[in-house]
Parts: C-alpha cells; sequence; structure tokens
C-alpha cells in the first residue's frame, strides 16, 4: 500500500491489502491508527461493544447508535490524520445488514466531522466480506 493512497483517504474505503501493510501505511504518516476488531461482531450489540473497546469510549457510553455518534465525535485526536482499520466485516454486513449500513453511516459522518476539525483520513473495511456499495481505497 503506498501512503499516498491512504493520504488521499476521505470517508470509507475498502481494501484488500493485509492489515500490517496498511498499519504500517498510517505509522509512516504519523497518523494514529485504530483498529476496529470486527471478528466477534455479528449484530448491533457486539458491534457497538467492539467500538466501545477499540475507540476506549467512556464508561457513559450508552451502547446505542446516537451515543456512538456522540463519542465519537467528541473523541480527542490530537493528531492530523486518523485511520480506523475495520478488520472482519463481512459477517456483519452478512448477517445484520440494516444494522451495518446505520454503523456505516455512523462511521461516516464521524470522519465528515474528523475532517471539519482538520483531521485526515477515514475508515477503511479491510479485506473481503459481503458485496457493499463502497469504493476500493
Amino acid at each position: 500500500m503506498s501512503e499516498s493512497r491512504l493520504k488521499n483517504l476521505r470517508g470509507i474505503r475498502q481494501s484488500q491489502e493485509s492489515l500490517d501493510d496498511l498499519e504500517e501505511a498510517a505509522d509512516s504518516l504519523d497518523w494514529r491508527c485504530i483498529v476496529l476488531d470486527g471478528a466477534a461482531v455479528v449484530d448491533k450489540a457486539s458491534f457497538l461493544e467492539a467500538c466501545s473497546e477499540s475507540f476506549g469510549l467512556p464508561e457513559w457510553f450508552g451502547m446505542n447508535w446516537d451515543a456512538l455518534e456522540e463519542c465519537l465525535a467528541e473523541l480527542e485526536l490530537g493528531v492530523d490524520g486518523l485511520v480506523v482499520l475495520w478488520s472482519e466485516w463481512g459477517e456483519f454486513a452478512e448477517e445484520a445488514p440494516q444494522d451495518f449500513a446505520t454503523a456505516v453511516d455512523v462511521l461516516r459522518g464521524a470522519v465528515k466531522t474528523w475532517a471539519a476539525d482538520g483531521v485526515l483520513g477515514g475508515v477503511v473495511l479491510v479485506g473481503e466480506g459481503a458485496k457493499v456499495d463502497i469504493d476500493e481505497l
């Protein structure tokens, strides 16, 4: 993965690159890299739990979509760039397509908020999964 492709990331994209290569590219850009591990995610509740762990959300996080939007918008980033690498997302997309679509919308909104604050980057769905309408990186 070339750093330039990651550097031009805005919004949400898919990539067949390895998680390690993407992490290395983020490190080369001196970006914060958050791995959202989707291995145990099959529904809304497990996705929200994974987000709580991956993003280090506060104890008051309400485990619902609105609370996730609020928490992600208020993350203390302190960086010029951020990439969220969502691994093993495919089972969630297949098992709960409506919740998956909502999750993507919430993450897309967070990326827009971060961009408005001057933070470059976005979210990358890493690896294979269900056919979804998300462009390749």
